[in-house]
């Protein structure tokens, strides 16, 4: 499925560490937003073959070591 033109912005928007830690601040249960450690935020490519060898695309994956 091709991308949508709005999925560029939302892209480029979560592309910022500053932003994914602001975002899980603000709308993650103060307990689980306590127990991660933002300066181990991490941006993962959103491009993946899949089993069946489809090449994939995805959104912006992101990885957080909690404490």
């Amino acid at each position: 499925m091709p991308s949508q033109h709005h999925d560029t912005g939302y892209k480029d928007v979560f592309s910022h560490p500053e932003f994914v830690q602001q975002l899980i601040e603000g709308f993650a249960p103060p307990e689980i937003a306590e127990i991660m450690d933002f300066s181990t935020l991490k941006n993962h490519s959103g491009h993946y073959i899949t089993p069946l060898f489809k090449e994939r695309f995805e959104d912006v994956v992101w990885s957080v070591e909690v404490n």
